[in-house]
């Protein structure tokens, strides 16, 4: 992704050792990034690049949505 469609408070999919987890934004981080909460383990983790993002999840009312489902 690109710095410019980023938006915090979005759900993206993104990469975070080794693995792609769905992650929430919850601000710009003041060291550069973004500051997210993983959304499987509610735990806070740092994105320092865009790059990190692969794309943004659009959250269904019926169930969780995961990284692996892009519809």
């Amino acid at each position: 992704m690109k710095k410019r469609e980023v938006r915090v408070g979005g759900i993206y999919c993104a990469k975070i050792s080794g693995r792609l987890v769905s992650v929430q934004l919850t601000g710009e981080s003041p060291y550069g990034g973004w500051d997210a909460i993983n959304r499987k383990t509610s735990r806070t983790v740092r994105i320092k690049s865009a790059a990190k993002l692969r794309f943004e999840v659009m959250p269904k009312p019926a169930r969780e949505t995961t990284c692996r489902t892009r519809k």
